[in-house]
């Protein structure tokens, strides 16, 4: 999916959290009807838009050599 920004598995009522980028609700659409929905183990689907950023750090500085050992 090319909206597709980043893909989360998450604790908690969600098993995944999408993040996807597109221009206009009208993409959202397209993209939560013809590709997020017909994947076949879907069965839900809640949305959050974001407003604005209020702050944006860039990435989290973590050291990846120090990651799993």
């Amino acid at each position: 999916m090319p909206a597709v920004v980043a893909c989360h598995v998450v604790s908690g009522e969600a098993d995944f959290l999408v993040e996807i980028a597109v221009p206009d609700l009208a993409a959202y659409e397209q993209v939560l009807l013809d590709e997020v929905l017909a994947i076949g183990p879907v069965r839900d689907v809640r949305s959050t838009f974001a407003i604005r950023t209020v702050l944006s750090r860039g990435p989290l500085p973590v050291d990846h050599r120090r990651l799993g050992g």
